[in-house]
């Protein structure tokens, strides 16, 4: 087992998850992310819906709010779903700031294209490439970290452990899928 150097964060996973925080990380010190497939390979990329935002002239958080508690049937947990909800439009100007590709909709001035769907009661679903929008999603993304300065990638490499020292997260081991090597890659808390 091999030790590399350290770094300020280490980002694990390629999904829209993994993928925007190395985006929000960027000048801010050493950042590595470790993606245990090539980049652009995530569930995000198979994810064939479209995501909810209350982005319409007759639309709010408050609303899509009331109708994910109604579809929840009492399973929601409100304080996340209100956070999630207020966040929504916020997150797809982000997106689309990064070039995500949102269907347009001719007939409304090239406005990203909104679809009613499931139990929500107004227009709010936005779709890239029709039911492409996470291949979409996670192609804008990587390539976005692909080009960021301050994000070092390493693919094909695959989390085993994470590493404890003195009660905090210290690092991580991980196999290096191209080599076989089983490395300790160091971020202290």
């Amino acid at each position: 087992m091999s030790t590399y150097d350290r770094f300020d964060r280490i980002i694990v996973g390629s999904g829209v998850a993994g993928l925007s925080a190395a985006l929000a990380a960027r000048g801010q010190g050493r950042t590595l992310l470790l993606a245990k497939d090539a980049l652009e390979e995530s569930n995000t990329r198979y994810a064939q819906g479209g995501i909810a935002a209350a982005l319409g002239a007759d639309d709010s958080p408050a609303l899509h709010l009331g109708d994910t508690l109604a579809a929840g049937a009492g399973l929601v947990d409100e304080p996340a779903a209100a956070v999630l909800t207020a966040a929504a439009p916020r997150r797809i100007d982000e997106l689309l700031a990064l070039g995500v590709p949102f269907d347009r909709d001719s007939h409304e001035g090239g406005r990203v294209a909104l679809g009613r769907e499931a139990a929500h009661s107004a227009r709010r679903i936005v779709h890239a490439g029709g039911d492409s929008t996470g291949a979409r999603l996670e192609e804008t993304l990587a390539g976005r970290v692909r080009e960021a300065a301050g994000v070092e990638l390493r693919e094909q490499t695959l989390v085993t452990r994470i590493l404890v020292e003195h009660g905090r997260v210290g690092g991580v081991e991980a196999l290096d899928g191209r080599t076989g090597r089983l490395e300790q890659i160091a971020a202290p808390w």
